[in-house]
């Protein structure tokens, strides 16, 4: 039976389905951008973190590796150190010759690691110790002066590190000559109280009691006390 009412509305009135699925899809849409936004909200902060770590790391490395170098490097001879200029304002890096050996250079080494430039020095300065004193120390930026007088034997070494937008990182450490060569000694006659760091040989020792140093040179001699 023919219907016309029903044949208008099918073929005349469109549904309201199409409408509603264009609507679905800009909200789906706009969800998805909130999400992508917050995304790289949450995302670029972590980043960010993960390349200060791994610059820290790799700072941190390059510091730890010229404190080494720098210990082979006294080691090897201690006059390469000791005869450096000392202070803040003394910077040096150490540089290889073609066989591998380190040798000092005044300046800021820059090492390229990745995208990053990193930069690394040290500078060394004088340990003061007291006159009269052997064991307590102080260390200066300047120069030793009474009562304090320069171990010849040791020294502080900086090490300073730093790469863009970083503060100044650095190490310290002492080094000491150790390795010295034996030494006979065969004449006492300055006596006693001679407590001073030298850097050369000297005919005296710190104290004593009841002992004959001077009658005969190089040789000690025992006071022993008369027998009531």
């Amino acid at each position: 039976m023919f219907n016309l009412e029903t044949m208008l509305n099918k073929n005349h009135y469109p549904t309201c389905s199409t409408g509603q699925s264009l609507m679905e899809l800009i909200l789906a849409m706009a969800i998805g951008v909130v999400l992508v936004g917050a995304a790289i909200v949450i995302i670029a902060p972590a980043l960010k973190i993960d390349t200060t770590t791994n610059q820290v790391k790799v700072g941190s490395a390059l510091g730890r590796e010229l404190v080494e170098d720098l210990r082979v490097f006294a080691e090897s001879d201690w006059h390469n150190i000791d005869t450096l200029a000392t202070g803040t304002a003394n910077p040096y890096y150490l540089a290889t010759t073609t066989t591998g050996a380190f040798f000092s250079t005044p300046g800021v080494q820059s090492v390229r690691v990745g995208t990053t430039t990193f930069t690394r020095y040290f500078y060394l300065t004088d340990v003061c110790r007291e006159v009269g004193v052997s064991t307590d120390y102080v260390t200066s930026t300047l120069l030793c002066v009474f009562p304090l007088k320069a171990d010849p034997g040791t020294k502080e070494a900086t090490v300073v590190f730093q790469w863009p937008q970083s503060a100044t990182n650095t190490f310290s450490t002492y080094f000491t000559r150790f390795k010295n060569r034996n030494y006979s000694q065969t004449d006492w006659s300055q006596g006693p109280n001679q407590y001073t760091p030298g850097s050369s040989s000297f005919q005296g020792f710190g104290t004593s009691s009841n002992l004959d140093y001077s009658s005969t040179t190089g040789s000690f001699r025992i006071i022993l006390e008369a027998n009531p």
